[in-house]
């Protein structure tokens, strides 16, 4: 019989492989968008930056969900996973279609010409291989097999990202970005073949009903998540243009790169673990959670707070992102809380309450911007912190009714060391500024300064777990 801590130990050793792979993954990523963002102007940013909104906000589409329902499926896996694999191609491929013959339209209804259209149709062919994936990966991540899952993804990327790279250097421009992605794509798709158990298209109308039952309000809830990722970008292209929405685009993918390979990948392993647990377990199980993803997210944002102005590495035309950034570190602490939020409560069964969450969000962001975008950039940080604030009080409720056991009173306890640690950091930065102005922007100063930062948050944990006889991972939430 698995217990708790059986299931405990294979979460926790499926987030270090889910975070590995969202380490390569994205981490190479940012390496050719950096490589890119010093060879190009913000306005060829701007026009990649639409590329992935067309890519992600499609991708989400063809899942429907029904590859997480699969994790949570009760009934025959294999054969439900045929019917999964069948609505996923047959979308993925009317959705390439579409993107493909409206693209020139749509690059020019946000200004981004003939370029933008021949970006976009070169990035929405990487969607049938990532639909045909999308199945493999959600049966690996049920059997708790996640180095398998991992390894396709990693591979993929770091060839994607070195075709890039290559072609980059020899100034194929925003065409760099779009083939890496296409090979990525492929590759990863064929690897995940090698590894993954073998499924091949077929359908069950009892199956297609159940996974949609339960994958509507979740795929309802991940295309929503993609709009409040992506209005943003539309609107800033549209009334502020594509120069501004290459500076928002590049502070945003920073800022957003810990909600992906933390809160993301916590909550990804979580979601399996917290949908065999039962009553106040469940509870207890999101307290360690939560512990631990404020553990790792804290020190990072609060980094990225302190280190904004050196942005301006990239040259002088970034510079205007550095407050920017620091508005959307706010807020990436915070949704990295609503996502955990929402993950809990899909896992209790609550994805229709998930869904609202994630509306609720989706209105109050649509409606600040509307109001904040025609003011700057910078005001659209504003107004994404203002949005996630709100929301997380929200979500807060919604678990406290739904969820048996959770004890905020002990969460705040465990957090403690880590709000020592927050406090230091602060400290430690501002007599950087103070003592330090020559390596304010410099890579000199961003080594030196952000392993200051990092000292400064771990000492005090380092004293409690001393005086504890405890580990220090363990005061800082992470559990082996």
């Amino acid at each position: 019989m698995t217990t708790r801590d059986d299931l405990h130990r294979g979460t926790t050793r499926g987030a270090g492989w889910l975070g590995l792979g969202a380490a390569t993954v994205k981490g190479s990523q940012t390496v050719v968008l950096l490589i890119l963002a010093a060879l190009l102007e913000p306005s060829a940013m701007g026009v990649l930056a639409l590329g992935a909104l067309v890519l992600n906000v499609t991708s989400a589409i063809t899942d429907l969900g029904t590859g997480t329902a699969l994790v949570h499926w009760r009934d025959d896996v294999e054969r439900a996973a045929r019917t999964a694999l069948t609505l996923s191609l047959v979308l993925g491929l009317a959705l390439t279609a579409a993107v493909w013959v409206i693209a020139p339209w749509f690059a020019d209804a946000l200004g981004a010409g003939d370029v933008g259209a021949d970006v976009l149709r070169g990035l929405i062919l990487c969607l049938p291989f990532i639909s045909a994936s999308a199945v493999g990966h959600e049966l690996l991540r049920r059997a708790f097999a996640f180095r398998r899952r991992v390894m396709p993804d990693i591979v993929g990327a770091l060839v994607g990202a070195a075709v890039s790279v290559v072609l980059a250097v020899q100034g194929a421009g925003v065409y760099a970005l779009v083939v890496g992605q296409l090979v990525q794509a492929v590759l990863a798709l064929a690897l995940l073949w090698a590894v993954a158990p073998s499924v091949r298209p077929g359908w069950s109308r009892s199956d297609a009903a159940g996974l949609l039952s339960y994958g509507g309000h979740l795929a309802g809830g991940n295309i929503v998540s993609l709009l409040m990722l992506n209005v943003d970008y539309v609107l800033v292209a549209r009334l502020l243009g594509v120069t501004a929405l290459g500076v928002y685009s590049m502070s945003f993918r920073l800022a957003y790169m810990p909600v992906v390979l933390i809160a993301v990948v916590v909550c990804g392993a979580a979601f399996a673990y917290l949908c065999r647990l039962e009553g106040d377990e469940v509870g207890r199980a999101t307290d360690d959670v939560l512990v631990m993803l404020l553990g790792l997210v804290l020190p990072l944002y609060v980094g990225m707070l302190m280190l904004a102005p050196q942005l301006g590495l990239l040259g002088d035309q970034w510079t205007p992102g550095v407050p920017v950034l620091r508005w959307l570190a706010v807020y990436g602490v915070l949704v990295s809380l609503v996502q955990l939020a929402v993950i809990v409560l899909n896992a209790v069964g609550r994805t229709r309450t998930g869904l609202l969450v994630n509306l609720f969000h989706l209105a109050l962001l649509a409606v600040l911007l509307l109001l904040m975008t025609p003011l700057g950039v910078t005001a659209v940080g504003i107004a994404q912190s203002l949005a996630a604030a709100l929301t997380l009080a929200v979500a807060v409720v919604a678990v406290q009714r739904h969820v048996t056991g959770f004890d905020p009173r002990d969460v705040l306890r465990r957090t403690a060391p880590m709000a020592a640690g927050v406090a230091a950091m602060v400290v430690v930065g501002e007599l950087a500024i103070v003592l330090l102005p020559w390596a304010r922007v410099s890579v000199t100063g961003l080594l030196l300064v952000g392993t200051a930062l990092l000292l400064a948050y771990v000492a005090p944990s380092a004293l409690l777990a001393r005086r504890r006889g405890a580990p220090l991972l363990q005061v800082l939430g992470v559990r082996a």
